[in-house]
């Protein structure tokens, strides 16, 4: 691990490569939270594993009311951590097949002994993932990356992200996880740093609903530069039937 990292700590500014390796040394989330921001794997957003319970009620009841809910029904929650979120999914989609996949293998198998922990159920998934490029097309009926194109550095709203995050890349990741996604389903982003009205695919959408924007998490544009704020974030996508 040390020798894939060395290279990136030699190019860390002294006080920031030694609070890293202090968290590194922690153990726990803020262990896998340093590690990730010292090495940064290819399509890295958010670093940190902040999450919780059923955050987005609303959100997750309106969608299960558009698409439905039963065994043929397939949910992909794209960034769950530790699966919290999955969890929450599963109150409100009782019967679909709920996937949840994570840059990090730490926080994955964390999520999957949670669910034996619970009992295990055969309808839920956890996987390793940073993409959806392996991910078979219209595979889905909804999908969830909520609080995931993200960095969490960027709070103090610095003009320009492109040092954390790259619009680039959030296009390429949304653009696959779209292809992912049948005709007539539902694509929720919620607490990004970059607007999915900006991407070419969202051509092919229709926003269905927008919730109140948070101060506190600044929105690039496509040139990766900060933009006003804005006071609504629409957060559900409808891709429009073939």
């Amino acid at each position: 691990m040390w020798s894939t990292l060395s290279p990136l700590l030699r190019r860390l500014p002294g006080r920031r490569f030694v609070r890293l390796l202090r968290q590194a040394l922690q153990g726990g989330d803020a262990r896998t939270s340093a590690l990730l921001r010292l090495s940064r794997p290819k399509n890295l957003f958010q670093p940190f594993g902040t999450t919780a319970e059923d955050r987005y009620p609303g959100i997750f009841e309106m969608v299960r009311a558009v698409v439905g809910d039963g065994p043929e029904r397939r949910v992909l929650s794209f960034g769950c951590a530790t699966g919290e979120e999955v969890f929450s999914l599963r109150r409100h989609f009782a019967r679909a097949e709920i996937e949840g996949v994570d840059i990090s293998a730490a926080r994955i198998i964390e999520a999957r002994s949670r669910l034996e922990r619970q009992g295990g159920d055969s309808g839920i998934r956890f996987a390793v993932a940073s993409s959806a490029e392996t991910m078979p097309t219209n595979s889905f009926d909804a999908i969830f990356a909520m609080a995931v194109f993200r960095h969490g550095e960027l709070g103090d709203r610095p003009e320009r992200c492109d040092h954390r995050l790259r619009f680039a890349d959030f296009e390429r990741t949304v653009t696959d996880l779209a292809r992912c996604l049948k005709p007539g389903g539902l694509l929720s982003i919620r607490h990004a740093n970059f607007r999915f009205r900006d991407t070419a695919v969202a051509s092919e959408f229709d926003t269905l609903a927008s919730r109140p924007a948070n101060p506190d998490t600044p929105v690039y544009g496509a040139d990766d530069r900060l933009l006003p704020h804005h006071p609504d974030e629409p957060v559900v996508f409808r891709k429009r039937p073939s």
